[in-house]
């Protein structure tokens, strides 16, 4: 019996759906596919930044073009209610609007189960893979099968950065990629989704370093200085190598400390009620 709970919006209705899953991917594989977004409740029923969550879906609906007739406030009033309905008292959340039935949504609930610190403290270990979403513009949750089998091909890695065909490294599957390159914070300013954590990072950083939004290439890897991931759910995680290049001296940086500590205080000021 798997611990995700899931439910199916429409209209003044929500129902429970009798779906066994261990993972949000699991269900949504289940469910159908759709435009989607994760995001975490904090404590106290508090969000962060649901408001460009739910905006980043209506847009990607928007791209397709598919139907989308909800409003950010149905939204929230059927997410609170099937927080409610979980029991989970600080659960994840990853709303879904279907393909094949857009007039729904589906709401996927687990318990939120922070990742230990010492990953924070130690760093973590990427891979590298020659790929990319077709269109990173949308939030598209047919991505996971294609990074379900990314993953298998890697083997015991946090996370899989995508590099292009010119060898530029864009962002991971999960999350936005960043090093500090020539005493630069360095990102890639297109062909990624834009990630809700990632704005975050790009609202803070000027106050640490210089931004530049442009990608580092592969070859640049040996005089990276420091590297690190960004999620809106895990803020900033530092990265200690990617694929054979041990980034530094293999231990987190100051700058992403630095970054890290900032995010924390920002994450706090803009968390709001669902």
């Amino acid at each position: 019996m798997g611990h995700v709970q899931v439910f199916r919006a429409e209209g003044d209705s929500l129902e429970a759906l009798s779906v066994e899953a261990s993972s949000f991917d699991e269900a949504t594989l289940k469910t159908g596919h759709g435009v989607y977004s994760v995001f975490r409740l904090y404590e106290g029923g508090r969000v962060l930044r649901l408001d460009r969550h739910l905006t980043r879906m209506r847009r990607s609906a928007k791209k397709l073009p598919m139907d989308y007739p909800h409003t950010d406030d149905w939204f929230r009033a059927m997410v609170r209610r099937a927080v409610e309905a979980s029991g989970i008292e600080i659960p994840r959340v990853r709303i879904t609007v279907p393909y094949d039935a857009p007039q729904t949504a589906i709401i996927s609930l687990e318990p939120h189960s922070p990742d230990p610190e010492e990953m924070f403290e130690q760093g973590i270990v990427v891979g590298l893979a020659n790929a990319r979403r077709e269109r990173p513009e949308i939030k598209d949750s047919r991505f996971i099968e294609k990074r379900a089998g990314l993953r298998a091909e890697q083997g015991d890695v946090y996370e899989i950065i995508l590099v292009d065909d010119q060898g530029r490294l864009l962002e991971g599957t999960r999350t936005n990629f960043f090093a500090i390159y020539k005493g630069e914070l360095r990102t890639a300013g297109d062909g990624v989704l834009e990630g809700i954590g990632r704005g975050i990072v790009l609202n803070i950083a000027p106050e640490i370093l210089p931004v530049k939004q442009e990608a580092i290439r592969v070859e640049d890897l040996p005089n990276i200085e420091e590297a690190m991931l960004s999620s809106a759910s895990r803020g900033i995680i530092p990265i200690v190598r990617i694929g054979s290049v041990t980034i530094g001296d293999g231990s987190p940086g100051p700058l992403s400390a630095r970054l890290r500590e900032r995010f924390i205080v920002q994450e706090e000021s803009e968390l709001e009620p669902l």
